[in-house]
This record gives structure tokens, C-alpha cells and sequence, in this order.
């Protein structure tokens, strides 16, 4: 799933071109015939490929002898200080791990005796805590001797030599090899200041051995940093005491390197579908942001793999060019992301247009962005904020005058894009709500819309689930263009038919309930047809073909006809041709409507549905009111059918006083409603009989409340809502 952060082994791997400075640099250590030791150093920032660099400095070696007699092939030794945890083992175990392939079975008979004088070398240093510096043989001596085991076998083997007898003894062997020992010691940098100024002075005071070359490479800037804690602000001159050839890792060509970041992100997005795939937006994000955060092969590669796992978990679910963005803030600067990540209310949305106050709010989310902002040291602010304006267009109205209006939200939400308040989370919590809908479930549900049946299907398995409400809310992000207008009639009347199966969900003063959001979905979409005609015929056929509803039904036909003034307020009527119908055409959908009533009215369901005194309303209104009294007359015959036609007046308010956190529930009925289809006086007394007998106690919740409520508004105890006298 990852691409590990390790260097390249070969040339073959090369794509940044460096193949040939590292061809260079091996040319110049064989071209080294000196027998004096030499230290080469190799410079570059973390990342910058100085291990690739070595391992292809070391291939080219090895290919120089390839096919010839090994005798003058230089031997490699590669020594890791990060292996050893303190000063003895790193003296000790250096040594030793020379001296272990100097007596490799491959290596000449001089190699082999190298080693094994090695071994005595190193072990003069197994008790010692301090690296002689300008200590006396005779302190080395009085060590050894309080110590036992292996350093005072080997103090024998050395027949009483001392440190330096040792040494010279060794240079005189060096002197005669005729293979230069090449020692590499890499990321020296990583060490702490302690470890890298042991690590120099192993170099400069204990191993300048004859025919030796040793490769350093490391952080210049880091290591010149340690030492000069060390060495008393001395640290460069120390260093290049040291180290005798410096090299300069080349610097990648810009080209270079985002051509391989730009071949690792398209590999990653090759199955977004073209459509998903903005190359204008995505051109301006990288351009003006994206690629300011990389500067050498380890940055690409940490991206890469933050960006591969995250995209591995909701790829599905978020804009791409908005994730490829994000997560390059979150891997290069933390700080910012987390900025943004605990501040949803100041990125995301839209930035509301107002005077006054309104300034004053902008202010305050400026300083608040700023502060944010401010918190990158490596980047410039300037390019970092703008950045953040393509992220979150909120941001262009608080560093200037573009305002995005409540519209835009729909075509964010719809592409998944971090700046709208419904998406932002899944970009930092890497998953989806529980009761959330998929981009993707919404699209697939979408793509079978031409096929009524299995639409509905989908549909109903929302409903039970308990998702319906939020598929309607994400419905409208849809209905403007995606959705291909010969499925819209499909839709429709889907709709029509299964609407009064989904629950209400009350949004509260401001807000939309279900039935309101099934009409302003109705309404998008037929308006995407310019003809009357057109749009006549879907909610005609919608009409007609709806079975298992008739509240959305009539709702729907009854706000169509406030379009044309019929809802007795005073408002101009708009032109015909901003009316989804013509006013003989809504006639005949009232017609129809009305006929639907009297169905149900006929068949029994109309008593029972929930929403009766809104269909008695419109049935009184389109048809023969004779017919709606009638009807009500003959429910409200038994007890049980008056009980039932209260209960149907029966309101939910709510209440909350200064200072509640909370709020009340209260019931109501309006007395003056239920007047216009039955007389008071002569259902009164019945209620209050209803409610002294004993079948009092066999009703449900809901009627007993009912019945309790009428009486209690009857006696003034509880206020008529619709009744000012």
C-alpha cells in the first residue's frame, strides 16, 4: 500500500539524473592513489538522496571490477552509528566490524592478518568510558589492568605494546595492501550533538589509518550546529579539519521532481471518472500552493503515503483535488491543519453579506485566520492564504469583496468540497456519520431513477432505515443539472406517490419539514423544462399514477396554486411564464386532486390520515363542500369516529422561556377549526361523556390527550390557538 522511504539501490531506480554525479564521485576515490587516509564528505538537507547517491557511488565501484581480479578491488565497509548506544560499543563495535571483513575468506592474506590486528586494536578499548584524547600509555596501562577478560588477552596478544605501538603497527600493514578500505558512515546527522562529535573524533584522532577512505555523509547545517555547541562556536572549523573533500548533493531539478510527484498522484486518481475531475480548479490549486511544498524525493514520498491511506478509506466520499491539498497541509504543516480542523465555523459556509455587526464579525475571523496562518514558519503567508481562498471561498470575502451566496452551499455539498459545512468533518475524521448517505449511495440510488420501480424500492429501503430525510436534503444538490431530464418525470412522480410515508421531521420556524422539501425538489425539477405543457403532464400523470399518497398529492396542487393568488394573500401574481402551470391547467389538477380525495374519502383511508383537516381544507375548497360535510358528519356518527376527528385538530407547540436551555411541549386544539365542519354544541357533551366513561381508559395516548385538550380549551383552561376572542 505504501512506498517505503528508502533509497534507491541502482542506477536503473535513478530518476532524477544523479547517476552520473555519483559516477563521478566514484571515479574520483579510485583515482585517489594517495596512502595517507582520506575523509570525503557528502552535504545534503534530510531527503536530499544522499544515501541513493552512495549506493550508486558504490555500484559504480563495483562495476569498474567487474570481471577482474579482486586483488586491488577496494573493500567496502558500511558502519551505522544509530546501531550502538553509547560511546564503548560505538569504538568497539566499529573495529570489530571492520576487522570481521578484512578476514572475509575472499579477501588476500594481508586482509586477513589486517583484521586480526584490528581485533587487538579494539579491544584496547572495551573497558574505557572516554576516548583517549591526550592521554599516556601508562593511563591506557593502569586501565587494562584493573580490568579482565577479553581486553587483558588481548593487552597479552599485543606482548605489552602500547596504544600507539599498536597503531603504527597497523598503519605498516595498511601501507602494504594493495586494496584501499573505503569505510562509509551515513546519517550522521540523525545522531544527537554528543554522539556526532564522537562520531569526528573516532575519524580524526583514532582511525586515520593508512590507504583508508571514509565517506561521511550528513545535514551540513545540522552537523556544523552540534559542533559548535561542542567546540565553542568552532563547529565549521572543526568540520572541515575533518573532512578533506566536500560534495554538494546536486539539488533536484524542479522539473525533475514534479514530474515524479505529479506520476504518483496520477496513479493514485486514475479511477476518478473524467466528469469528478476539474482540471481548471485543479490547475489553480497546484499551481498557486500545492507545489510549494515540495522540495526533495522524502517530501513526495511522506505525501504519498498519507495521501494513499487516507484516500484508500473515503476516496468516494470527498473532492480529490480538495483531499490532495489538505493533506498536504496536514503532512508539511500540522500546526495550520489542525488550525482549520478545530474552526469548521470560520472556513466553511459562506460568509452572509451584512452592514454594521457584520463588519465587525469579519474582523474577528480575520485576526482568527491570521492567527492560524501565521503558524507556518516555512512558507510564505501571502501564497499560504491564498492557498486557503481556493480551499474555502469564505475566505475571499474576508480578505476582500467576493461573496458567495446560500446557492453555492448545494454545489459543494454535491461535489463533496471541504468548504461545505455538511463535508468538512469527513476530510479530518477520515469517515462518514453513521446516519450520513455516501456520495456514492445517493449517485447509485440516482443512476436507477429511470427505472420507476426499483427507484421506488431504494426509496422505501431508505425510508425504513431512517435516511430518507437526509437523501432529500442532498436530493436538491442534484436536481439543477445532474440529473438527466428524461428521468425527472420518473422522479416526480415517485415522489407524489410514496411522500406521505416519509416522516415529517419538523426543521423548526426557519427550517424545512419533509413535505416542503419533497415540493421544492418537485419544483427544481420541473423547472427545468421551459413549457407549460411539459410540466402540466408530469404532475398530471404524477397525479393519477399516486396510490400510497395523498397529502403530498394535495399539497403539492394546493402550492401551485398560491402561485396564482389563490392563498388569499395579497402578493402580485407572477407573469405566466414563472408559473409552473397556466391557470386552466391547475384547474384540471385541482379536478383530479379533489377526485383523489373522494377516493380515499370513500374507501375509508381519509379518516385515518394524519393530515385530515389539511384535506378537508382543500376538499371544501375544489369540490362540493355538501359532499365534505356529509362526509364529516357521518365519521363523527360513532364515538370512536368523533374521536378520531379531534384528535386530528390536535397540535404540538413549543415553548421556551429566558434562560431555559431546554424547551416545553404543549398540546392544543383549535376549537375554531373543528367548527367549520362540525357543531361544538352538539359534539361537547359527547367528549365530556367520553371522557367520564370507562372506554375513556381503553383509548391510546394520543386520544386521551386529544379528548382531555378539548375539554380543557372548551373550559378556558387552555388556550385556542386559532381563536383570538
Amino acid at each position: 500500500m505504501f512506498r517505503p522511504d528508502q533509497p534507491i539501490k541502482s542506477k536503473t531506480e535513478d530518476i532524477l539524473g544523479r547517476s552520473s554525479f555519483a559516477q563521478a564521485m566514484g571515479q574520483a576515490i579510485l583515482e585517489y592513489k594517495g596512502k595517507d587516509s582520506l575523509v570525503l564528505g557528502l552535504f545534503g538537507e534530510w531527503g536530499a538522496g544522499k544515501s541513493s547517491i552512495i549506493n550508486m557511488v558504490l555500484e559504480y565501484i563495483d562495476s569498474v571490477y567487474e570481471g577482474k581480479n579482486n586483488e586491488d578491488k577496494p573493500i567496502v565497509v558500511k558502519f551505522n552509528p544509530w546501531n550502538y548506544s553509547n560511546q564503548n560499543q560505538l569504538i568497539t563495535k566499529f573495529f570489530g566490524g571492520l576487522s570481521t571483513i578484512l578476514k572475509r575468506a575472499d579477501y588476500a592474506a594481508g586482509a586477513k592478518k589486517l583484521g586480526e590486528k584490528l581485533e587487538v586494536y579494539a579491544r584496547f578499548f572495551e573497558p574505557l568510558v572516554l576516548i583517549p584524547t591526550a592521554g599516556t600509555a601508562f593511563a591506557i596501562l593502569a586501565t587494562l589492568f584493573k580490568s579482565s577478560g577479553k581486553a587483558m588477552k588481548g593487552w597479552g596478544e599485543a606482548k605489552s605494546q602500547d596504544l600507539e605501538s599498536i597503531k603504527s603497527e597497523l598503519n605498516e600493514l595498511l601501507g602494504k595492501q594493495s586494496n584501499k578500505i573505503i569505510i562509509v558512515i551515513d546519517d550522521m546527522d540523525r545522531l544527537t550533538d554528543v554522539e556526532i562529535g564522537q562520531m569526528f573524533q573516532l575519524v580524526k584522532s583514532l582511525c586515520d589509518f593508512r590507504n583508508t577512505i571514509y565517506v561521511l555523509a550528513f545535514d551540513k547545517k545540522v552537523v556544523v550546529s552540534a559542533l559548535d555547541r561542542l567546540q565553542k562556536g568552532f563547529g565549521l572549523q572543526y568540520l572541515e579539519k575533518v573532512v578533506q573533500v566536500p560534495f554538494e548533493v546536486p539539488l533536484i531539478p524542479t522539473q525533475e521532481l514534479q514530474r515524479f510527484l505529479l506520476t504518483q498522484i496520477d496513479e493514485l486518481i486514475r479511477e476518478v471518472p473524467q466528469e469528478k475531475w476539474d482540471q481548471v480548479r485543479w490547475g489553480n490549486i497546484y499551481y498557486d500552493g500545492l507545489r510549494y511544498f515540495f522540495n526533495n524525493m522524502r517530501d513526495v514520498t511522506r505525501y504519498i503515503n498519507s495521501l494513499r491511506f487516507g484516500l484508500s478509506i473515503v476516496k468516494s466520499e470527498i473532492n480529490i483535488i480538495d483531499f490532495l491539498a489538505i493533506n498536504a497541509i496536514q503532512v508539511f504543516i500540522p500546526e495550520v491543519f489542525y488550525g482549520l480542523r478545530d474552526n469548521k465555523g470560520i472556513f466553511s459556509g459562506v460568509m452572509e453579506l451584512s452592514y454594521g455587526a457584520g463588519e465587525h464579525i469579519k474582523e474577528q475571523i480575520k485576526a482568527r485566520c491570521d492567527e492560524i496562518i501565521s503558524r507556518s514558519t516555512e512558507f510564505s503567508k501571502d501564497t499560504l492564504k491564498n492557498f486557503l481562498k481556493l480551499l474555502f471561498p469564505k475566505l475571499e470575502a474576508v480578505y476582500g469583496n467576493v461573496y458567495h451566496g446560500s446557492e453555492s452551499l448545494g454545489e459543494w455539498r454535491r461535489d463533496s468540497r471541504i468548504c461545505s459545512p455538511d463535508i468538512f468533518d469527513i476530510f479530518f475524521r477520515l469517515s462518514i456519520q453513521k446516519d450520513e448517505i455516501p456520495r456514492t449511495e445517493i449517485e447509485a440510488i440516482l443512476s436507477v431513477a429511470g427505472h420507476k420501480d426499483a427507484f421506488t424500492e431504494a426509496l422505501l429501503k431508505l425510508n425504513k432505515d431512517g435516511r430518507i430525510v437526509r437523501f432529500l436534503e442532498r436530493l436538491e444538490d442534484y436536481t439543477h443539472s445532474y440529473i438527466p431530464e428524461e428521468n425527472i418525470e420518473n422522479i416526480i412522480t415517485v415522489l407524489m406517490d410514496i411522500g406521505d410515508l416519509f416522516p415529517k421531521e419538523d426543521s423548526g420556524f426557519f427550517g424545512f419539514d419533509t413535505p416542503m422539501r419533497v415540493l421544492r425538489i418537485c419544483h427544481q425539477l420541473s423547472r427545468r423544462f421551459d413549457s407549460h405543457e411539459k410540466r402540466f403532464i408530469i404532475f398530471k400523470n404524477a397525479v393519477e399514477k399516486a396510490n400510497r399518497s395523498l397529502f403530498t398529492v394535495v399539497h403539492e396542487v394546493s402550492v401551485q396554486g398560491q402561485q396564482h393568488g389563490k392563498d388569499g394573500s395579497k402578493k402580485q401574481i407572477p407573469p405566466e411564464d414563472q408559473l409552473t402551470v397556466n391557470a386552466d391547467q391547475l384547474r384540471e389538477l385541482e379536478r383530479l386532486a379533489c377526485n383523489k380525495i373522494e377516493t380515499w374519502a370513500s374507501d375509508g383511508r381519509l379518516s385515518a390520515h394524519k393530515e385530515l383537516p389539511y384535506l378537508l381544507y382543500r376538499w371544501r375548497e375544489w369540490g362540493d363542500s355538501a359532499k365534505v360535510y356529509a362526509y364529516v358528519n357521518d365519521m363523527i356518527k360513532t364515538d370512536n369516529g368523533l374521536v378520531n376527528f379531534i384528535t386530528s385538530f390536535l397540535y404540538k407547540v413549543k415553548s421556551q422561556g429566558v434562560g431555559s436551555y431546554i424547551g416545553r411541549i404543549h398540546w392544543q386544539i383549535g376549537l375554531k377549526n373543528i367548527s367549520e365542519f362540525a357543531d361544538l354544541k352538539q359534539i361537547e357533551p359527547r367528549i365530556r361523556g367520553i371522557l367520564s366513561s370507562s372506554e375513556f381508559d381503553k383509548l391510546d395516548d394520543k386520544k386521551k390527550l386529544a379528548v382531555t385538550t378539548f375539554v380543557g380549551t372548551i373550559d378556558g383552561k387552555i388556550k385556542d390557538p386559532f381563536n383570538d376572542t
